[in-house]
Parts: structure tokens; sequence; C-alpha cells
């Protein structure tokens, strides 16, 4: 059920194009039943709507033949709305229409890892960039960030990586802006994209997993994202996989962070290479025998090549998150998990074995039927997601007019 902002003198038609978005196309009979109006409301709306050029007619033809029936779905490209994710010391800026389309990109990097540097280079160029556009803009934006997020408050409450803690990212960017910021996890932003428009897209129940430098998940039941109490839900690579391992940077001991993340993999491969004991492809990526010049892309390359060092690294890696997500299928029973981030993107040996070795551990009956697939929308999910996010909670048509 949608549900109006009371605040909203036009309740009817934030609730149809709410419905429209997160639900796709539909006939006006679904349409009544999602939205809950009555049938006079919706089409009074939706003529308003046409007018408008937000919503448009379509013929669909049904499976079994017949007459075409026709279907409301949101017109592409009526408006933009502007959402950014930070990697790797680099900003994803997007604009999407409502519909989830990519119209205009651009990446943003970051001089520093000081909260107020990077902050204030997105909303620097974020306001150069918007002057620059030919669409009429929404003026919202969604950020995907590292770290645990409070998304009722807005605040990143710590983002072990870069050494941020409570960081009110939400009222900061506002306030530069002018605009309602809404702040959400980088990776539960990119799975919330890959839920509605990717590879998680045919499945209600599913759970995506981001492998990059930390390890984090969303998870998704009837398609909505499960936030916990104030947004923390899916801190997977803080569960603990070696009760008496080394500390990890949140002050627990033997987090998965430690073992199937890319700076794993590195110290791994730097352990085994400095043993000299066997010959490897690796041998002649390190440049000045430096290991510390190692990076995770060079020892996936090598394992998806065969180099037999770099498979038993990636596997020792892949392994570890396989239990993690073996534990997720029997506690939360999902359809499919997508796996995302930089680590499943470019190394199919580290999927395959976390795949084989989730269907190993978990129980049988709920493991048999899952799908397991890779995301596809990795440079622009964390954008893509953190807009949605923010629509879903705060747009109004006022918004638009």
């Amino acid at each position: 059920m949608i549900i109006p902002n009371k605040s909203d003198q036009k309740g009817s038609k934030t609730s149809i194009i709410q419905a429209l978005r997160m639900h796709g196309s539909m006939p006006r009979i679904k349409l009544t039943k999602v939205t809950e109006l009555s049938r006079a409301t919706i089409s009074s709306t939706i003529s308003e709507l046409m007018d408008w050029n937000l919503v448009k007619e379509t013929e669909k033809a049904p499976s079994t033949g017949g007459r075409p029936a026709i279907s409301l779905e949101l017109v592409p490209g009526s408006h933009g709305i502007m959402g950014a994710d930070l990697d790797n010391q680099v900003w994803t800026l997007g604009v999407f229409d409502l519909l989830g389309n990519v119209l205009h990109m651009t990446k943003i990097p970051v001089s520093s890892s000081q909260p107020e540097t990077a902050i204030q280079e997105l909303t620097d160029q974020t306001s150069k960039f918007v002057k620059e556009l030919d669409i009429e803009v929404i003026k919202m934006f969604g950020l995907g960030v590292p770290g645990l997020v409070d998304t009722r408050r807005g605040i990143i409450r710590s983002a072990s990586d870069l050494g941020w803690s409570n960081v009110n990212i939400e009222e900061i960017v506002s306030k530069k802006l002018g605009w309602p910021t809404v702040a959400i996890n980088r990776h539960r932003a990119r799975g919330l994209a890959e839920c509605r428009f990717g590879s998680g897209s045919s499945y209600k129940h599913m759970i995506y997993v981001g492998v990059g430098s930390g390890i984090a998940a969303g998870i998704f039941n009837d398609r909505q994202l499960v936030s916990g109490s104030f947004g923390g839900a899916g801190e997977l690579g803080h569960i603990t996989v070696e009760p008496d391992g080394p500390v990890c940077p949140c002050g627990n001991n033997g987090c998965l962070h430690l073992y199937a993340t890319a700076s794993a993999i590195e110290q791994e491969a730097r352990r085994q290479l400095r043993s000299g004991q066997e010959e490897s492809l690796l041998n002649g990526v390190v440049q000045g025998n430096d290991l510390q010049l190692l990076q995770a892309r060079d020892v996936c390359l090598a394992a998806d090549q065969g180099d037999e060092l770099a498979i038993r690294v990636v596997n020792h890696a892949a392994t570890y998150l396989g239990i993690a997500l073996a534990n997720l299928v029997n506690l939360l029973n999902p359809e499919a998990i997508i796996l995302g981030g930089s680590i499943p993107s470019m190394c199919s040996t580290y999927v395959q074995t976390a795949t084989k070795v989730m269907k190993q551990r978990s129980m049988m009956a709920l493991s048999a039927g899952i799908a397991v697939d890779t995301a596809v929308l990795p440079e622009i999910g964390g954008a893509l997601g953190a807009i949605n996010f923010a629509l879903d909670q705060h747009f109004s048509f006022t918004m638009i007019q």
C-alpha cells in the first residue's frame, strides 16, 4: 500500500507516482488496489498527470492473446533527480529520471579523506553540474556512503576505513545545497538499485552482499529494504567468523571483514609470496619486489587465469564469505543472493567458491533453488539506490510543481 504524505495536499498524485515508480507500469484496476484510491480519483488524477506529461498510457499485449491491455506508466526523462555514491576516494554523481534511467553521470575525485573536504568537493561540483543540465531537477539529494549510517538522523556513526565518526552528513550537505538530503549505507543503496532495476528485479525476497574494501548486505523482504531500528541491518562484515582472530577496526575480534575483503586478499597474497616457495603470475606483477604494491585486482585476475597461489588466496577469502552466506540463507530464506562490489565484479573464482560453500553449508531445502547472481549496476548503483531510498521516504508531488 502506498500511503500519501499527510502534509501533501496533492496526496493522490503522490500516491500514483510512487506506485508507478516502485512497481512499474500497471492497468488502472491494479493501480486502484495498490494505492487504495477510488476509481473516480484515479481517473481524474491520471488526467491531470498526463497533462503534466508525467504519466502516459501504453498498450501491452496479454500473454494469452486478444486485445492489448491499456496500462499506465511514468514518462521517461520528464524530470531529473540527483544522487551520489562515495567509493575509493571518488564520488559518482548521477542524474536519473523517476524510472531509474541514467540521464547524466560524472566522477568527482576526493583529494582528502577528511569528511569536510570530501563533502565540500561533492557539493561544489554538484552546484556546477546542476547549472549545466538541460532538464528540470527535483530538489532532493540521495547519498550512498561508507560505514554504519543512522538513517533516522542522517549521521554516519562510523566509517572505520575512512576514519569518520559521527558525521552529520545529511545536515551538512542540505545546508550547502539548499536541498533535502538523505543518506544510506552505499551497499544497501546498491542493493536497492539491484532490487528495483538490476539483477534482483525479478525477486521479491533477496539479499544483496557488497564486497570491496568492506562488506555489507542489503536485506529485501517483499522488495522492501529491511532497515532495522535505525538503518544498521546488514552489517555482515562485522559478524564473528573466528572468535580468537585478530582485532578488527570495529574493535571486535575475528570479523568477516578481516578474512573476505580486498585488503584480506592482499594481505594473504603478500604473506604467501614472501615465502618464495612457488612460482606465481603475481611475481611478475610486483615491481621492485615491493609487495605493498600488490592489489586485490592483481590477485583476482591471476586466480581467474589459473594461477595456483592466487586461486588458493581467493578461495580462502571466498570460503569465509560462503559460510556467512549460508548463515544468511538459513536465517532469512531468500530467493536470491546478488553479489556486488569490486571483488565479485572482477573475480569469477571468488563468486564460484562462495556459492559452492554456501550451498554446502546451508540447509539443502533452503539453498536448492536459490539463485546467486552478480550485480549489473556496479558503477552507478549506489547513487541510483540512494536517490530511490530518498524518494521512497520523502517524495511529494509538491516537489515537481
